[in-house]
């Protein structure tokens, strides 16, 4: 009986370790999502143009700061409102797995972006990109809405019917199914994250090899180390892409073992799942801002204005 009341008390500790870095992570995300959203809408309420790495960065920005509140839904439900979740759940699912579909293709989009402006090639599929990409962009934002919808409906109708919502106190993790429907779910996750991923890993892999070649040829031709200005630009773009890849592979996959709800019988391990999965939509867009020129010059000048009223 003690055994199983330590069990139980270290349970309910680790899952509310869990929800408070989840929280942390959807304020961190929201902050720097919401940022990256206003800033570009205020450039574009005052120019009236907004440039496709923009509009990409809005799209994406408003995808991830969605899904990061419904990634705490998951959590705040089962564990505090489970008459609400029995009820809800679907419905917060069906949205959960369509903002996250959505935001892996606008971060696929991003990356394509990077691919077209930085790869030089006489690749016929690469010369079509450069010329009809940057003007397609909205053609891709709405297929993109309809593809992770229709990854999404399925998994309501035929895989949410029957939740499971644990009745105990210690023992309500976030997604928990019943075993009856694990495999269509993790099926339809799989499909619906496979395609974006492999665009982007190949948009990717020719940016860095691009951007390696490049860096390599300039380094030996001046006879410079990396932190020359001259090949220094090169390393941190080198360095971003890297970053994007990381973060975006570790999320795909967390993603996916995660909305399987028990691919593992611990239910520790699928709360890091869960913290990974919201490490890349909070922490990746704060790169994002750091690495861009606009976004990053906007923060300095705010920050200065706030820290000048102290």
């Amino acid at each position: 009986m003690t055994q199983a009341t330590n069990q139980s008390s270290t349970l309910e500790a680790s899952l509310s370790t869990s929800l408070g870095v989840v929280i942390f992570e959807v304020i961190l995300g929201s902050l720097s999502n919401g940022f990256m959203v206003i800033v570009n809408l205020l450039d574009f309420a005052s120019t009236g143009t907004l440039g496709p790495c923009d509009s990409i960065l809005v799209c994406l920005g408003l995808s991830r700061f969605v899904f990061l509140w419904l990634l705490a839904m998951t959590y705040i439900f089962p564990m505090l409102l489970k008459d609400l979740a029995s009820v809800y759940l679907p419905q917060i699912m069906y949205a959960f797995l369509f903002f996250s579909n959505a935001s892996l293709w606008f971060a696929t989009w991003l990356c394509v972006f990077y691919c077209v402006h930085i790869v030089n090639g006489s690749c016929c599929c690469l010369v079509f990109l450069k010329r009809y990409f940057d003007r397609s962009l909205p053609l891709l934002f709405i297929v993109s809405a309809g593809v992770s919808l229709i990854f999404s409906l399925p998994s309501v109708y035929d895989c949410f019917k029957d939740v499971n919502i644990p009745g105990g106190s210690g023992d309500s993790a976030p997604l928990q199914f019943s075993s009856t429907n694990i495999g269509p779910i993790i099926l339809i996750s799989v499909l619906g994250n496979l395609f974006p991923f492999l665009i982007f890993c190949a948009a990717a892999w020719l940016v860095i090899v691009s951007l390696w070649k490049h860096t390599r040829k300039m380094k030996s031709q001046e006879r410079t180390s990396f932190k020359e200005p001259s090949v220094d630009g090169l390393y941190k773009a080198l360095r971003t892409i890297v970053q994007f890849f990381f973060f975006y592979s570790l999320y795909v996959v967390s993603f996916n073992l995660y909305i399987a709800g028990k691919s593992s019988p611990s239910i520790y391990i699928n709360c890091i799942y869960s913290l990974l999965i919201g490490a890349y939509p909070s922490m990746h867009s704060v790169l994002l801002i750091h690495q861009n020129n606009k976004l990053y010059q906007a923060f300095t000048g705010m920050w200065q204005k706030m820290t000048s009223f102290k």
